[in-house]
């Protein structure tokens, strides 16, 4: 009796307990929630003063919607309230300095849900162009990764002031912090390193195109390298959307589906790209019986090493296990075939992959079987990573899904001269592939 009466106990307790922790992660989800945020900050004696700033000194705020705007001052007065502000010419740096700076953070990622720029805490201001001991000479802003974003107030107004030369320091600057917080998340804006690292790689043909005189759009500077290309194409894409977006469509709209928002069409948050609507990643059956592949590769004899492999494992296992049993019953034995079957099927079933590329589609299905469909549009892929392991390549490949990025990981058991064939054709399509950690080029092949 009194076991089942501390049995009783026992589960009161736990589920008391569990209950309990259930309640307080809902009091601080509701506590932390932006709906209770908001409202704190609209009683701030700082918001009136935010939104008059904003109004008046502000191109960007004064072209939003209304229903945006209360948005784009909270976030504003959440990343000044987050910062710390030094001035190198008085005490504290003044309210107008501080709106302004944080709203063309904001401005860069409002289309962007819950950025933070990561370490980027610190903001230094100078009133003109500052000296740098470490570079020896005069600069009008910079970006330390290790958390310190510094600006010249004379530049960053003028950057403001005309809003159509392509040049604005607030931007430029905020562009760099942007581009290290995604590189520093370690994997935590995933999204974001996705299309960052597309973007980057459509940078090396412009940078090129820039240093042999063929592209006149962006200004010789965004050729230093790729984070400045970044930062010089960020500007603009604010300042000339119209003109970016006529002269470099491809371009325009990786930046767009980066930033989630399209100055061109007036769009601040919620870009829809082509992907969501023109390209259909689902590949008819119809098309794979009357089409003929463009493409087609078949696994290898390596596709054997595994099946050998696990074969060698179960007959070194026998005598193992003929240790502790003298007699094998016919339960025992039946139940180890349908183990050791059931494990080729798993490893055929995951590595059995036939490729091809059909109407438009990259195809992949086990051989023979026919299961485990795969498809994506050519138009669709982000990048394709190859990566040679001895005896198979393993194959990662980043795709829209409407206008979420995902990832499929396939195992491919051809040879090299297969992979190298498939690589020249999706380079031909404009793919970004990677092989081995480096990115090809058309011209490679």
């Amino acid at each position: 009796m009194n076991n089942q009466y501390i049995l009783v106990l026992a589960v009161f307790v736990s589920g008391m307990l569990i209950g309990l922790a259930f309640f307080v992660d809902a009091y601080y989800k509701f506590k932390k929630s932006t709906t209770i945020a908001l409202k704190v900050a609209k009683q701030s004696p700082q918001w009136k003063k935010i939104n008059q700033i904003l109004t008046n000194d502000f191109s960007y705020y004064q072209g939003l919607p209304e229903h945006l705007k209360e948005d784009f001052i909270y976030r504003t007065y959440q990343f000044m309230r987050l910062r710390q502000w030094i001035s190198s010419a008085s005490p504290v740096v003044e309210l107008q300095r501080k709106v302004l700076i944080s709203a063309s953070a904001i401005q860069l990622t409002f289309g962007l849900k819950n950025f933070s720029f990561g370490r980027f805490r610190t903001i230094l201001v100078h009133n003109d162009a500052y000296y740098n001991r470490l570079t020896k000479q005069y600069h009008r802003g910079e970006v330390n990764p290790k958390g310190l974003i510094v600006l010249s107030w004379k530049y960053f107004e003028k950057g403001y002031s005309n809003g159509r030369d392509k040049i604005n320091l607030g931007l430029h600057e905020m562009a760099h912090a942007l581009n290290l917080a995604i590189v520093l998340s370690d994997g935590r804006q995933y999204q974001l390193h996705r299309l960052m690292e597309k973007f980057e790689l459509s940078a090396f043909e412009e940078i090129t195109k820039i240093r042999t005189g063929e592209n006149s759009f962006f200004r010789t500077y965004g050729s230093t390298n790729t984070k400045e290309f970044f930062s010089v194409a960020v500007e603009h894409f604010f300042e000339a959307p119209e003109e970016f977006n006529q002269k470099l469509p491809e371009l325009y709209m990786e930046l767009c589906q980066l930033l989630n928002q399209d100055p061109a069409n007036k769009v601040f948050r919620g870009y829809k790209s082509p992907h969501s609507n023109l390209y259909n990643n689902q590949i008819t059956p119809s098309n794979l019986v009357h089409t003929k592949p463009i493409i087609k590769l078949v696994p290898n004899l390596n596709l054997i090493i595994p099946f050998v492999s696990i074969s060698v494992l179960v007959a070194l296992c026998i005598p193992v296990i003929n240790v502790f049993i003298n007699a094998w019953p016919w339960m025992l034995i039946i139940g180890l075939c349908l183990i050791y079957l059931g494990t080729l099927y798993l490893v055929y079933y995951y590595k059995a992959k036939q490729l091809l590329i059909v109407d438009n589609h990259l195809y992949t299905t086990n051989y023979l079987l026919h299961n485990d469909k795969f498809s994506v549009h050519l138009k669709n892929i982000i990048n394709i990573n190859f990566t040679y392991m001895l005896t198979h390549y393993q194959t990662s490949i980043s795709f829209f899904e409407g206008e979420q990025i995902c990832d499929k990981k396939i195992l491919m058991y051809y040879s090299p001269a297969h992979i190298k064939k498939l690589e020249r054709f999706l380079l031909q399509q404009s793919i970004k592939i990677k092989h081995n950690n480096r990115w090809l080029k058309k011209d490679s092949f």
